[in-house]
C-alpha cells in the first residue's frame, strides 16, 4: 500500500472553524482510519479504470457535521464524508444524508471548502426516505462506496436494497450488536414490526431463529443476527464477500462493523486495509 495518509488527513482539520462537530469515543477513530485506507486503495485501483467508465461515487447514510471531536484528547479528526472528498484520486460523485439541519449545513459549508466542493451534495432527511432522491444521482456503471453508520438499528433493509440496486455497491455497515441488540432485544420482539424487524428485511426469519436459541449469551446473540444479516446481504441482494471487524472500548465490544461486497476484489482490498491498527499492530484472524 501507499503511505498511510491519516495522519496527513487529520492535520487539515486541526483549526476549529466554528462549526459543529461529533464528540466521539476513540473507536471511532479506529473506524475511520481503517475506512480511510479502503478508500484510498480502492480509488487508487479503480478511478480511471475500463471496468468503471462512469467512475467511482461516495455515498454516506449518516454523515453528520463532517467533522469528529474525540472526548478523551478534544483532537478534531475527518469524519467519512471529508475523507471521500480528499481521496488521492477523485470521486465522480459524493453524496451524503444528514437528518439533523444544523449538522448538515455545516458538512455543506465544509465541503464547499474541500476539493470535491464541485461534486458533492448533501440531503437533508432521515436517510430511509431521502435515499429515493439519492439513488438518481448514481449513474450506472460507476463502482460505489457506501457508508453506513447509524447510532443504533436506524437504517431499514429497504434502504439498503435501493442503494445495492445501484449496481456494484461496497458497503460497510456498523452493526450495533452489543450497543443496541444485546440490550434491547427482547423488547423488539414483543414489538410487531419493530425496529429490528425493518432493519432485518421483511423475509429474515430471525424471530424464528431467536425461538429456537437456548444459549441466550451476548456472543450468541450477536452471532445468530449478524448471520442472519449476511444471509439477507446474500439471500436478496447479492452479496457474496463478507469481512467483520469488532470495535471495542475500554470496557469491551460494543458494535461490529460488517464490510459486505459483490467481488472477491473488494474483500481483498478489505482484509489487506485492516491487518493493521493505527499503532501498527496485527489484527487477529476474525
Amino acid at each position: 500500500m501507499a503511505q498511510d495518509r491519516w495522519p496527513e488527513l487529520c492535520k487539515l482539520y486541526t483549526s476549529d472553524d466554528g462549526l459543529p462537530v461529533r464528540e466521539v469515543g476513540s473507536w471511532t477513530e479506529d473506524k475511520l482510519f481503517f475506512w480511510n485506507r479502503y478508500i484510498d486503495i480502492t480509488t487508487r485501483a479503480m478511478v480511471g479504470h475500463p471496468k468503471w467508465p462512469a467512475g467511482l461515487v461516495y455515498v454516506d447514510l449518516f454523515a453528520g457535521p463532517g467533522i469528529c471531536k474525540l472526548r478523551e484528547s478534544g483532537r478534531r479528526i475527518p469524519g467519512s464524508t471529508l475523507i471521500a472528498a480528499n481521496a488521492p484520486k477523485s470521486f465522480r460523485a459524493i453524496l451524503a444524508i444528514e437528518l439533523n439541519a444544523d449538522l448538515a449545513n455545516a458538512l455543506t459549508a465544509r465541503l464547499i471548502s474541500s476539493p470535491a466542493a464541485a461534486v458533492a451534495k448533501v440531503f437533508e432527511g432521515n436517510c430511509n426516505t431521502a435515499i429515493d432522491q439519492l439513488v438518481p444521482n448514481i449513474p450506472e456503471r460507476a463502482l460505489t462506496l457506501g457508508f453506513i453508520d447509524p447510532e443504533a438499528l436506524n437504517v431499514d433493509f429497504e434502504t439498503v436494497k435501493k442503494l445495492s440496486d445501484c449496481g456494484q455497491v461496497d458497503l460497510l455497515i456498523l452493526f450495533a450488536d452489543r450497543m443496541d441488540l444485546v440490550r434491547n432485544v427482547d423488547r423488539y420482539e414483543k414489538e410487531n414490526p419493530s425496529v429490528l424487524d425493518r432493519m432485518m428485511g421483511s423475509q429474515s426469519r430471525w424471530r424464528e431463529r431467536w425461538a429456537q436459541l437456548a444459549n441466550r449469551s451476548a456472543d450468541n446473540i450477536c452471532r445468530l443476527f449478524v448471520d442472519e444479516y449476511k444471509t439477507q446481504l446474500t439471500d436478496r441482494l447479492g452479496y457474496r464477500a463478507f469481512g467483520e471487524k469488532v470495535m471495542e472500548s475500554q470496557n469491551g465490544p460494543i458494535y461490529r462493523l460488517i464490510f459486505a461486497s459483490k467481488n472477491d476484489k473488494g474483500l481483498e482490498f478489505w482484509d489487506k486495509v485492516t491487518q493493521r491498527d493505527r499503532g501498527g499492530q496485527m489484527g487477529l484472524p476474525f
